[in-house]
């Protein structure tokens, strides 16, 4: 059997899609991607992965949209794929659209986190509901990663209920373990990023950087942390993509120069040793909007850490509050700062939530019970 993923861009390939695509390609699954080019997909093309790039435009552009379904149709009747399984807001229709243009049986969607949200005003809601409903038609079946989304899809009437299915997201929990940890590789690690000595707490967050992601917010929280505790610092895992639909970087590094935090916010920029970075921390934050199901706060979890996170889809799945962490309101920076003191000044509260966290991705969270999901509903649908 030959299946194309397809998504927008070469970053979530490699950061998300890359170990499923990997399993099935050791079961013997003919396994190939459809995404825009970029130097994520060369890097894997190097790698010998079969990588497509097809421009996907990540925003609805009529034109550039039409051009995307029809060069993904014509990829699709080239090379006879027998299922074709989409990821990703926009990519995801138009992806489904092409494939029912040329002909595919088989047509799978994993949504990681459906774009209309509840932080959305209720017209903004529905108009992405409508094409969400619309695509979902034309949808074999649809995998959540978050079983509220899975609850929101039926009750919402997205696509008749036999089409939908639990999926769930994990981590490697073999690479994402503390004992892994090398103290002379993070004294040397904490030298290169220029971490001063005397910090506590480091605080840190992983992700795009992008306005739904909270940061200013986190940025407001960190200024009212500091009055309590100077030496705070915040190391930002991650970086703007060239396709945001917002150009935030540099609002974030003038609301950072406001707040007079220049020295106590470190950017590292896209990094592969994320369990490394993460062992640095003594907390780890998520303030954002809008998420699926963060595979950044089960990494943080696997590592041991506590966590502070927001009050919506996904988060809230994640974390126990007060169990694993601590869940605020979204877009408020006081409670956060609260949360974020409540934890520093309290190390055997951190310790507990952060061994508890472990405990939870090993029995909820680990990738494997993910890919025999998956592995199950593409036997149900003839592609195994």
């Amino acid at each position: 059997m030959k299946l194309l993923h397809i998504c927008a861009i070469g970053f979530t390939v490699k950061n998300l899609l890359l170990p499923q695509i990997q399993h099935f390609l050791e079961r013997g699954l003919q396994v190939e991607v459809a995404c825009s080019p970029g130097s994520e997909v060369e890097e894997l093309q190097q790698r010998g992965y079969i990588v497509h790039p097809v421009p996907i435009d990540r925003r609805i552009a009529p034109a550039s949209n039409l051009r995307s379904v029809m060069q993904l149709a014509r990829l699709m009747r080239r090379q006879r794929y027998d299922a074709v399984h989409v990821h990703t807001p926009i990519a995801s229709v138009l992806g489904r659209f092409a494939a029912k243009l040329a002909g595919i049986s088989r047509i799978l969607y994993t949504a990681h986190g459906f774009y209309f949200h509840d932080e959305m005003p209720r017209r903004t809601y529905r108009f992405y509901h409508s094409i969400e409903r619309a695509a979902g038609w034309l949808t074999d079946l649809i995998l959540t990663q978050s079983r509220e989304d899975l609850v929101t899809a039926e009750k919402s009437d997205l696509c008749p209920a036999r089409k939908l299915r639990y999926l769930g997201n994990g981590v490697d929990i073999g690479r994402f373990r503390r004992d892994r940890l090398s103290p002379s590789h993070q004294t040397q690690l904490r030298y290169d990023l220029r971490i001063p000595a005397d910090v506590f707490p480091l605080l840190g967050m992983t992700g795009r950087i992008t306005a739904e992601k909270g940061y200013a917010e986190l940025i407001t929280a960190l200024a009212q942390l500091r009055q309590q505790f100077p030496q705070a610092c915040l190391l930002v895992i991650g970086g703007q993509l060239s396709s945001e639909r917002d150009a935030f970087q540099s609002e974030l590094r003038d609301r950072i120069q406001q707040q007079n935090l220049a020295s106590q916010v470190i950017f590292t920029g896209f990094r592969s040793d994320i369990p490394e970075l993460l062992g640095l921390l003594d907390i780890f934050c998520l303030p954002s909007y809008r998420e699926g199901l963060p595979r950044s706060i089960l990494e943080a979890m696997a590592m041991e850490l506590p966590i502070v996170t927001t009050d919506i889809r996904g988060c809230r799945e994640a974390v126990r509050h007060g169990q694993t962490g601590l869940i605020v309101p979204p877009r408020q920076s006081q409670p956060l700062a609260a949360a974020l003191q409540q934890l520093a000044t309290h190390a055997e509260q951190r310790q507990k939530l952060g061994l508890a966290g472990r405990d939870r991705v090993e029995a909820e969270f680990d990738e494997q019970l993910v890919f025999q999901r998956l592995a199950a509903a593409y036997r149900d649908l003839g592609i195994l």
